[in-house]
C-alpha cells in the first residue's frame, strides 16, 4: 500500500483511553479506529452529514498488519480507500499513520471487506450502481 494512492484521510486524536498497560495504543483499539475511518469515508465519498450512519452493508472481514506502535500524543492520520469492488462485496484499505514532524511513519496496514446488506430482507445484496459510480468516479485510477 502506498500512501500516494489515497486520497481521503482523517486524524484521530489518541486518548488516555486508548492505551494499554504498556503505554502504547491497544490492539483492540485499531478496530475502533478503523470504524471512524471508514465511515467518514463513506459519509464523505457518498456525500452524506456527517452523522449519517446510513451504511447499507456489514463488516465481513478485518485483515491487520500491526508495524510500529502509536502512543499518546502523537498526531494519527488514517488513509482509506476502497481498492475492490465486487458483485456483492467491497474492499477498504487503510493506513494508519504517525505524522512526526516532517516523516510519517506507518503504524499499521488494514484491509475491511464489506458485504452490501439489506437489513429489512436480512440478506446480502449486490452493490447498488449508484454506490459503484460514485466510489468509483471518486478514486479514478488509483486502483
Amino acid at each position: 500500500m502506498e500512501i500516494e494512492k489515497f486520497k481521503h484521510k482523517i486524524s484521530i486524536k489518541v486518548r488516555f483511553s486508548d492505551l494499554d498497560a504498556m503505554g502504547h495504543v491497544n490492539n483492540a483499539t485499531y478496530l475502533s479506529y478503523l470504524e471512524e475511518a471508514r465511515i467518514a469515508y463513506y459519509n464523505d465519498v457518498m456525500k452524506k452529514k456527517s452523522d449519517s450512519l446510513d451504511f447499507n452493508a456489514v463488516v465481513a472481514r478485518i485483515e491487520i498488519d500491526y508495524v510500529s506502535q502509536i502512543r499518546l500524543g502523537d498526531k494519527v492520520e488514517i488513509y482509506n480507500r476502497t481498492s475492490k469492488i465486487g458483485n456483492k462485496s467491497s474492499e477498504v484499505e487503510h493506513l494508519i499513520v504517525v505524522a512526526d514532524k516532517n516523516e510519517k511513519i506507518v503504524a499499521a496496514k488494514a484491509v475491511t471487506k464489506l458485504v452490501s446488506f439489506d437489513y429489512k430482507k436480512n440478506q446480502s445484496v449486490p452493490v447498488s450502481d449508484k454506490a459503484r459510480k460514485i466510489i468509483e468516479k471518486f478514486e479514478g485510477g488509483n486502483k
